[in-house]
């Protein structure tokens, strides 16, 4: 629920770590700190996961160096932390693809239990898997030789999350009366072409080059590590680029491009390893790692900066506009779009969504025209409309939605209250607060 004792709302695309956040809470324990640790724990076990389990498909050597550039990629530590599904849709995502990528086959099993994971932490989950299994197993159906094997494999391995699909489905149903949570009808179709891919090229270029060269290098079934990075970049076609900060779309498959282009730098290794140059081998992998480290905008000191920038900037506008919402009657209603964690903390405080992401009417109309939405915000007459700007001294909407409500007649009817300044000389976000 987006209000306590309003309708149900499915405003969340990762059903397991909600249901997850619930216990926690449930127990006494810190929701967020649960999604935190979980994210952690997820993080650690794909650095572990790309060495163990990618050495039967790209050998000791790339598993080494893979494990390593995992580790050293400074957005997939940030959003180890970052408390969303992010870091755990890339264990499950990369423990299934390495499964199915061995020469043998692998554990039908095993991979089909990590795939079946996928659609409860991402509306995507069940493509990327499809994928993998139809480029892996549906060659096989055309040889005689192979064909009852594939057609076993097929099964399991793309019955299993179907039928987690469909399971999910039915409690999505049940509960909330529709199939499709309320980020996709958001956020599909909804960006603009190639945003997401480009902003991810633009801190991963080197990384993506090399994996690309690395699929040339290998053989048979150890190329299914490039399909889930392939999907992806098809799947960002034309999404909204929201919440996109350091590449969190494409962060799941970090660790599989991560191997891929160990790859080409375990070729340069074993080359310089022949000749006897252990030093120079040695040399080349710290190399590799320090540019993944170092290169901008997706290094150590460029992330480091845009996370102290967000908590001193953004959070610490919300925590501004919490202490003055705070002041106001317990019945006070309020409209805000960017909301953080400002609806939580607002003591049970009515709230309005502007961008109506956790309203149910968005499973009616679909998805809403920003003026359309000032329509309807200003048509419920909130008490207070809580508005970003970038410009602390005068409203400049930081998106389209702001403005228009801003820009609606109705708007005769506020006056500017208080005005929660984002900390920072380049923060270029402050929360204007009007009241009736």
């Amino acid at each position: 629920m987006w209000n306590p004792g309003g309708p149900r709302v499915e405003g969340f695309s990762n059903p397991l770590l909600v249901a997850v956040e619930a216990l926690a809470s449930w127990a006494g324990w810190s929701a967020p700190g649960a999604a935190r640790l979980l994210g952690v724990a997820a993080g650690l076990a794909c650095v572990v996961l790309v060495y163990a389990a990618g050495r039967p498909v790209v050998g000791e050597t790339a598993a080494r160096i893979g494990s390593v550039l995992t580790a050293c990629s400074a957005p997939f530590a940030l959003w180890a932390v970052g408390g969303l599904e992010t870091l755990l849709v890339a264990f499950a995502l990369t423990a299934g693809t390495l499964e199915v990528a061995r020469r043998d086959g692998g554990r039908v099993l095993r991979a089909a239990a990590a795939f079946a994971v996928l659609p409860w932490l991402r509306p995507e989950g069940l493509a990327v898997a499809a994928a993998v299994v139809a480029l892996g197993e549906v060659p096989g159906l055309f040889r005689a030789a192979t064909r009852r094997r594939a057609f076993r494999r097929a099964l399991l391995l793309g019955g299993i999350p179907l039928g987690s699909q469909i399971a999910l489905e039915a409690v999505r149903l049940g509960i909330y009366g529709h199939l499709l949570p309320n980020s996709v009808l958001y956020k599909s179709g909804a960006g603009d072409g190639f945003t997401v891919l480009d902003k991810f090229l633009d801190q991963a270029l080197l990384p993506t080059v090399l994996a690309a060269v690395g699929v040339l290098l290998l053989t048979g079934r150890a190329r299914l590590l490039a399909v889930p990075p392939l999907v992806y970049g098809l799947g960002s076609i034309g999404t909204l680029d929201s919440a996109n900060a350091y590449s969190r779309f494409f962060m799941p498959v970090w660790p599989l491009i991560a191997l891929l282009a160990a790859v080409v730098v375990g070729y340069g290794v074993t080359a310089l390893a022949r000749r006897r140059r252990t030093v120079s081998a040695a040399a080349l992998v710290v190399v590799a790692a320090l540019l993944v480290l170092a290169l901008p905008p997706g290094d150590v000191r460029s992330v480091h900066a845009m996370q102290d920038r967000y908590t001193d900037c953004r959070v610490g506008a919300r925590e501004s506009a919490i202490d003055w919402l705070l002041t106001t009657p317990p019945d006070t209603s309020f409209a805000i779009s960017d909301a953080g964690l400002v609806p939580a903390r607002a003591g049970g405080r009515f709230v309005i969504d502007d961008f109506f992401l956790n309203e149910p009417l968005i499973q009616e109309t679909g998805r809403i025209p920003f003026r359309e939405r000032a329509d309807l915000v200003h048509g419920r007459a909130p008490d207070v409309l809580v508005l970003a700007s970038r410009d602390a001294s005068r409203f400049v909407g930081s998106y389209p939605t702001e403005q228009a409500i801003h820009d609606h007649p109705d708007m005769a009817e506020y006056r500017l209250a208080h005005v929660a300044v984002g900390q920072g000389a380049s923060c270029r976000y402050h929360l204007m607060v009007f009241q009736r």
